[in-house]
């Protein structure tokens, strides 16, 4: 039977239920599709005269179908767009609820705007191939390429189990960073997905490496801020922005993620304008509040034009490229006219910038799973936090991303991790 509470849920909005409740469609299929409801009983309901009848027998039925109904029914609510009626049921979902809602929205939109470009995945992007890893700890090593890109629904983080990892946390030995606040800091996400009325196109699968970090991030005790779709300068106005958070002074560490186009030292803002990677880096280690605490920014966007067949090779003819990656449904991060960004190291302290690619090459997008390097990313953190320094992961990170390749064209690409801390990172799972 379902629990006394959740019953207790349903009764006390059964009015709002009765009014305003669409029971046809994706909801009522949804709720049959699972077994909630049997023929016999969506026979009975549809035969109902009116909505109100129909959503009245609909709150009588769920109730009686068993400790998992409530759940149900809250699935079918969001998978049917009825959102404001789904936050009644668990209100403290609101806020993840909307976000991922506008996540869905985004995406929705671009494939309006370009028809089925996006909704049929050829086997060659589902099915990238991934070369058997290096001689290191194996420990959760993915079986394939699929493993590493199909996280989305399993984004879970072990607590700490090794008492040696604890100590680290617990002792200040002057070696590792302090990463107990809870919450840990926060973790902005700026998703640039589309720029129409530029010669950039539409970076298609991007909003699920928004849902892939979000889930992961907070996962990890961060407080998670999503910008989507920002121009230049909004880019540096959100951030500068950002950096007068209060809430930096009593937290612990900082994530930045950029996911857009880019060529060498720089990523795209939605109107085709650049933002120097090292200006958004500098924004933040002038930020007193961040001063000391280790500042993460992980940018998937390519860094030239270049492609990668194995060898480091150079750009090529980018009508020939551009030929290949339609033949398997790939994309790259990449801008169309030539790489004239600077190549820059980061010189301020306490700062770790993994890239999607090295400088001059592209790095890939999968449009129905999302991107090679933030897919690497997820997996590689949510299964190993609770064990390895940053560091490691991301000598995984860069493994994984090496060894994968197109089934067409046998492509590759490689990330890059520079950084100036000064001591070890720890996610420090679970742990207060």
């Amino acid at each position: 039977m379902m629990q006394r509470e959740d019953k207790d849920k349903i009764r006390r909005n059964r009015v709002e239920f009765t009014n305003d409740l669409e029971v046809d469609g994706v909801f009522l299929d949804h709720l049959h599709a699972v077994g909630m409801l049997n023929d016999a009983m969506l026979e009975n309901i549809t035969c109902c005269k009116t909505r109100r009848e129909k959503a009245s027998k609909i709150l009588d039925i769920i109730p009686r179908r068993g400790p998992d109904a409530f759940g149900h029914l809250y699935d079918a609510l969001v998978e049917s767009d009825q959102g404001f009626l789904a936050d009644l049921l668990r209100p403290e979902n609101e806020n993840k609820r909307k976000r991922e809602d506008a996540i869905r929205v985004q995406s929705a939109r671009s494939r309006q705007r370009y028809g089925r470009q996006i909704s049929q995945p050829s086997d060659e992007q589902q099915n990238p191939v991934l070369q058997p890893a290096g001689s290191y700890d194996m420990v959760d090593e993915p079986k394939n390429w699929d493993d590493v890109m199909n996280t989305l629904g399993d984004i879970q983080v072990q607590s700490v189990q090794d008492d040696n990892i604890r100590r680290l946390a617990f002792e200040n030995l002057g070696h590792v960073y302090s990463n107990l606040t809870s919450p840990r800091g926060r973790a902005v996400i700026i998703n640039n997905q589309s720029f129409r009325g530029t010669k950039l196109t539409d970076r298609f699968g991007s909003h699920l490496d928004v849902i892939k970090l979000d889930r992961l991030f907070r996962e990890l005790n961060y407080e998670v801020v999503i910008h989507a779709d920002l121009k230049a300068q909004e880019i540096v106005f959100k951030l500068q922005e950002e950096s007068n958070n209060p809430m930096h002074r009593t937290s612990s560490s900082f994530i930045l993620t950029i996911l857009s186009h880019g060529r060498k030292g720089e990523v795209f803002g939605t109107d085709g304008d650049p933002v120097e990677i090292d200006k958004v880096q500098k924004i933040f280690s002038e930020c007193e509040s961040l001063l000391d605490k280790p500042k993460l920014f992980f940018i998937q966007a390519c860094q030239g034009k270049g492609t990668d067949l194995g060898k480091i090779a150079g750009a090529g003819d980018t009508t020939e490229i551009e030929e290949k990656l339609k033949q398997f449904n790939l994309q790259p991060d990449s801008e169309t006219a030539d790489a004239t960004g600077l190549d820059k190291t980061p010189s301020m302290s306490d700062i770790l910038t993994a890239t999607a690619t090295v400088p001059d090459m592209v790095s890939w997008r999968n449009t129905e799973a999302g991107t090679w390097f933030i897919s690497a990313l997820v997996y590689s953190i949510s299964k190993n936090a609770h064990r390895d320094e940053l560091q490691q992961i991301l000598t995984k990170v860069n493994n994984y991303v090496a060894k994968a390749e197109t089934t067409k064209g046998k492509l590759k690409q490689i990330s890059q991790v520079t950084h100036t801390l000064r001591k070890s990172f720890y996610f420090f799972p679970r742990m207060s």
